[in-house]
């Protein structure tokens, strides 16, 4: 599965206007008429998409404003890190592969930091300011699903500069770039996971990632901004993940939204999408077992069914205790709730065997 890829920035267009690389054309472009772009600051931007003959664009005030909040003007390389379905994490990078304003540990899990560089035979020098102050003498380092130590030590290039920069070298290093076949002047990008630890990943030329790796969701700042019009219907563009290191949004499938709002705390039941009742069966469930991180809680599964029509199902409502699970959860009402199907087990009820659907709820 693709999830990122880098790019230009277009200093003389933007913030007008940005095109794509093809590599989101051919991988990330599902005819979305816009996408959900998470900067530096937390914060979601619906930007608009432009289909203008071969080439993809983002546009409009959403995208002006993502420009003007996110990307200082020494940036000049863009990293799209894809998140959920049509939802990236932005950063960028200077000429010197210093990445642009960071994310926070505590806020975005692993991703510390990172830094772009090309890679260079006979050791691979980073940013001076990628590990600032770090004099431990070896790294692990994670790419591909291999772990490496390699040797490091802070090296001073310009002598007449106090400014140190960082070097990976010895056999670790070699067999790094031996196993994962890495050729002289490939893009890479360096995560600073703490710890003493690294996380690698490689590019092609054009700009596509070689190899998966766990993407964490960024914890977006809470109230969000202002929806655009255009998406003001949309589900997803009032839904914020607060399940720190949720890592199930990697797409859409069997999954619906609902708003918990007094209507469902007061009856002590959620009615669930009729379209979504068809597709998955919901009648032939007997309860749901909702997770939110460590919390589990089981619903009831009651059919309404519409008498006038024998054979028609109207309605699959979740029972229960709505209120004390939102509290739970820390939900704030109203809230958004995301509801994926993530498995199907057998339960006995009274010497019954009936079906639970497993929900994840974030």
């Amino acid at each position: 599965m693709d999830q990122q890829f880098l790019f230009p920035l277009d200093g003389d267009n933007n913030p007008t206007y940005q095109i794509l690389p093809r590599v989101f054309n051919e991988f990330f472009y599902n005819g979305e008429r816009y996408v959900f772009l998470i900067g530096n600051n937390r914060q979601r931007y619906i930007c608009l998409l432009m289909v203008d003959g071969n080439e993809i664009k983002l546009y409009g005030d959403e995208w002006g404003r993502f420009i003007e909040d996110n990307v200082p003007p020494h940036v000049t390389t863009l990293h799209f890190v894809k998140e959920a379905e049509t939802t990236f994490y932005v950063t960028g990078y200077t000429d010197f592969g210093v990445e642009g304003p960071g994310y926070e540990r505590r806020d975005v899990g692993n991703r510390l930091s990172r830094c772009l560089v090309r890679c260079t035979h006979g050791g691979q020098i980073l940013p001076g300011d990628f590990l600032q102050n770090i004099w431990k003498s070896v790294f692990k380092i994670y790419a591909n699903g291999l772990r490496f130590r390699v040797n490091h030590e802070r090296v001073q290039l310009n002598m007449e500069s106090v400014v140190r920069s960082n070097r990976l070298f010895g056999n670790g290093w070699e067999r790094l770039v031996t196993d994962l076949e890495i050729a002289d002047g490939q893009l890479m990008v360096f995560t600073n996971l703490g710890d003493n630890k690294l996380n690698l990943a490689l590019f092609f030329n054009n700009g596509r990632c070689m190899h998966e790796e766990v993407v964490l969701p960024t914890m977006l700042r809470i109230p969000p901004r202002a929806i655009a019009p255009y998406a003001i219907q949309d589900k997803r563009a009032k839904h914020i993940c607060c399940w720190k290191g949720h890592n199930s949004h990697n797409n859409e499938n069997d999954v619906f939204y609902v708003e918990l709002d007094g209507t469902v705390t007061e009856f002590y039941h959620l009615t669930v999408p009729t379209d979504y009742c068809e597709d998955h069966l919901m009648h032939t469930y007997g309860k749901a077992l909702l997770v939110h991180n460590h919390q589990m809680v089981t619903f009831n599964v009651k059919v309404i069914r519409d008498r006038s029509r024998p054979g028609r199902i109207n309605h699959v409502k979740l029972t229960g205790n709505w209120r004390k699970f939102g509290e739970r959860c820390g939900f704030n009402h109203p809230k958004m709730m995301r509801f994926k199907l993530i498995n199907t087990i057998g339960q006995i009820v009274e010497g019954e065997e009936i079906q639970v659907a497993v929900f994840h709820v974030c």
